[in-house]
């Protein structure tokens, strides 16, 4: 029988070798991408998870097949969450360990030619993100973090900090446009920034280019846990805080992952708290 200490080295291994294949997959998705882009560049429709008509595209089909297909290279009988290929089966977020795949983040944006789009991985043990991976192909940033080993970008390591002189806030280019959003926004002190889709919202964070992002509950709108579970580890092991705008955690079990309440994210504890008090919903 393993010891703690060997076990614990055990579990290392096994999430540095799913990292890599996190790495692989978005690596073996840019031939996918650039083949949908010397093509006819075919447009496709879906229902999504709110019921309401959305856009699709074969990048999206594909590389979600892609990356289960290498999942399932090392782990067999691995059960994979996926955006396009969800049936409404949450039992698979009641297991003890299960993959996050979003094979596009931002659909809209990558038809529209915009780099505000991503693609994002993430394993999850005990309903906890433990390996995660957002990739931005477009502006060549990775996103990456094992549990308790911190956030990378592209290979270097990154610390969050607050900023006293610049207090910038990532929000949705259409919800800014609403008035009861616009003058929370207003009555926070924040600087609103326009960013479309959750991920790469996250991403600007991490990226320093904002130092938080909100987005409002709103009927028909939600965020699935596709969208947000590689981004919770990427802040969290960036020092950073992200939750639901009720202040509680974003769900990574049953049909909660179909998340309605909205979220906050910010790179600092006490930016996190301020923005909470003053958006809560």
């Amino acid at each position: 029988m393993l010891n703690t200490k060997e076990s614990e080295l055990d579990m290392r291994d096994y999430r540095k070798q799913i990292l890599q294949e996190f790495l692989e997959i978005q690596g073996s998705a840019f031939e996918i991408i650039n083949n949908w882009r010397r093509g006819p560049q075919k447009i496709l429709t879906k229902i999504n998870t709110n019921g309401v008509n959305d856009i699709l595209t074969e990048v999206d089909q594909k590389i979600e097949e892609l990356a289960v297909t290498f999942i399932q290279r090392i782990v067999p009988d691995a059960r994979v969450f996926g955006e396009e290929n969800f049936k409404h089966d949450f039992s698979i977020t009641r297991l003890p360990i299960y993959f996050v795949i979003d094979p596009i983040d931002g659909t809209k944006e990558f038809v529209r030619g915009s780099s505000e789009w991503s693609i994002s991985l993430c394993l999850v043990e005990n309903s906890e993100p433990t390996v995660a991976l957002i990739s931005m192909p477009d502006r060549r940033l990775v996103f990456t973090a094992i549990k308790d080993e911190g956030t990378r970008v592209n290979g270097k390591r990154i610390q969050l900090a607050k900023d006293i002189n610049r207090k910038r806030i990532g929000v949705s280019p259409r919800q800014i446009r609403e008035n009861k959003f616009r003058l929370a926004i207003e009555g926070s002190s924040f600087s609103p920034i326009e960013v479309s889709a959750l991920t790469p919202k996250v991403c600007a964070i991490l990226a320093g280019e904002v130092d938080a992002a909100v987005y409002f509950p709103q009927e028909g709108q939600s965020a699935t846990l596709w969208d947000y579970a590689a981004a919770v580890l990427l802040i969290r092991e960036a020092g950073g805080r992200i939750t639901s705008l009720c202040g509680g955690e974003l769900p990574f079990s049953g049909e909660g992952v179909i998340h309605k309440k909205g979220w906050i994210a910010a790179n600092s504890n006490e930016y996190h708290a301020h923005l909470l008090s003053c958006l809560k919903t």
